[in-house]
């Protein structure tokens, strides 16, 4: 009898045991299928022969935020004017030689293509139009700059139908100037935010002893190398004749909106630690004193507006 009580004990136990086992399996959160990944679909290969010989004309090139102005001030500029041609090639404005010029327009794959040396992703194309995104790549691959993109209507669209000129079209929109502006006033409050001038400082002596040179940058279209480039760091060449002392300094400094001069910093390397603090003493007494009573300063401007802007002073005095 005890045997038998036993025996009936462990069937109970081991029935337990199997519903139980039973529950925790059908909770067991259960696998997803494992699918192959759905490939993106392959873009077709365009064709340039629906625009053969329509001529059109760069109206806006702006980032991808809709601004045509970069945070150091850099402003894009629309310059291309292109007409698709047979055989691979295209005609473009080149603005260095003021004439329109031969070049190639590949089609590399899908809807990427080399114009002008450029490559970019077509992102619209009619008769009437074409959009243009900036490819700033290595072996095809974007390097995650910012995006750029390029809008172009035909030159028929623009007179015809919008009835207006190129140099209408190219106006800076209502939120670049916002941006400026907005710039413009953060600059005032605090001279290490000043930026780029699109229009330059310009420093002009006024004191027989003293010879000012802007540097020029030297234009290379192939390597996307432009005129509007040099706004980006104005840089002067100053020397001082009859001055106190024999100097030659490097510098950083600041041409406010009112056209005041202000130090910066050294660009000289080759400062031993313990001359730092006379060398910059040195330097900033020649921006206030020098180079503001010797020269005669406009403040740059974007779009208009008056703002402060940095400039690179290379000076150098003789006592003779």
């Amino acid at each position: 009898m005890k045997l038998k009580k036993n025996a009936f004990k462990l069937s109970i136990f081991f029935a337990g045991l199997f519903l139980t086992a039973t529950f925790l399996y059908s909770c067991k959160p259960k696998t997803a299928p494992v699918t192959q990944a759905e490939k993106p679909k392959p873009v077709k290969k365009i064709s340039f022969k629906l625009i053969e010989g329509i001529a059109y004309t760069e109206v806006k090139r702006v980032y991808d935020n809709g601004l045509s102005f970069g945070p150091e001030g850099y402003q894009l500029a629309p310059d291309w004017q292109i007409t698709f041609l047979l055989k691979d090639s295209m005609l473009i404005y080149s603005p260095k030689l003021k004439r329109f010029v031969v070049a190639p327009a590949q089609i590399d794959h899908g809807n990427v293509v080399n114009l002008a040396w450029s490559w970019l992703r077509v992102m619209h194309m009619s008769k009437d139009s074409l959009v243009f995104k900036v490819l700033h790549v290595t072996r095809i691959i974007e390097d995650g700059k910012p995006p750029i993109f390029m809008t172009l209507y035909s030159n028929d669209y623009i007179k015809n139908v919008l009835h207006k000129t190129p140099l209408q079209m190219i106006k800076p929109s209502k939120r670049d100037t916002l941006f400026i502006q907005s710039k413009v006033k953060t600059a005032l409050a605090n001279y290490n935010k000043s930026f780029a001038a699109t229009t330059p400082a310009t420093l002009t002596s006024i004191n027989a002893n003293t010879k000012v040179t802007r540097k020029l940058v030297e234009v290379d279209e192939v390597n996307n190398i432009y005129p509007q480039d040099e706004y980006l760091s104005p840089t002067f060449d100053i020397v001082i004749h009859n001055a106190y002392n024999n100097f030659n300094h490097f510098m950083l400094v600041v041409v406010d909106e009112k056209g005041k001069l202000h130090f910066i910093k050294s660009l000289n390397y080759m400062v031993d630690d313990g001359e730092q603090e006379n060398h910059l003493r040195a330097m900033k007494g020649i921006v206030d004193g020098y180079l503001s009573s010797y020269l005669k300063i406009t403040p740059g401007t974007s779009l208009g507006m008056p703002h402060a802007s940095p400039i690179m002073i290379k000076v150098t005095g003789f006592t003779n």
